[in-house]
């Protein structure tokens, strides 16, 4: 039997190594993250805006095409999502990344302000940095998202139960009492 110290030599199913799954792994993992890297820079910090230091990507850009561009920004969102699946990140962490993505289609839906949100929100730059936490130390603690999680659940019920409310106020002063 081999000595503790070699356990990352040890062939697993398949016949290969710790050692060398760890390193595919971490092949995959450069690949993804120069991938994403890639597709954030474009979308989100391609020049500086002249004058700050802030700077600012195509997808604001593309988000004045009115509908169109808020869904080709989403669905490079959602692609940036599913690549980031691909390495079992926490469904916290994958939630909130979903929950970025789908605020920003949803601002992004608003004339003007959708773009100024863009500018601001940068869900791709998020998207991306909760990726390269997580992939690389998939047992990192997860509770900030959890309770940010939690936080859009209970905002979420509480407008339902504000449109609920409010089509019954409408429906009670509007159609008479029988």
């Amino acid at each position: 039997m081999a000595p503790s110290s070699d356990l990352g030599n040890r062939p697993l199913s398949g016949g290969r190594s710790a050692a060398a799954v760890h390193h595919d792994r971490s092949a995959r993992l450069a690949a993804a993250d120069r991938r994403i890297g890639w597709v954030t820079h474009v979308l989100d910090d391609l020049v500086t805006v002249p004058g700050t230091s802030r700077r600012v990507g195509l997808e604001p850009i593309v988000g004045l095409i009115p509908g169109a561009g808020d869904l080709v920004s989403t669905a490079v969102g959602v692609w940036l999502i599913v690549e980031a699946t691909r390495f079992r990140l926490p469904p916290s962490v994958v939630g909130r990344m979903i929950l970025n993505t789908g605020l920003d289609f949803v601002v992004g839906l608003v004339p003007v302000l959708g773009d100024a949100f863009d500018f601001v929100f940068k869900s791709n730059a998020r998207n991306r940095d909760l990726f390269r936490r997580y992939a690389a130390d998939p047992e990192a603690d997860t509770r900030e998202h959890r309770l940010v999680l939690l936080g859009a659940i209970a905002i979420l019920v509480g407008l339902a139960w504000l449109v609920v409310a409010g089509i019954g106020w409408l429906l009670g002063s509007v159609v008479p009492a029988v």
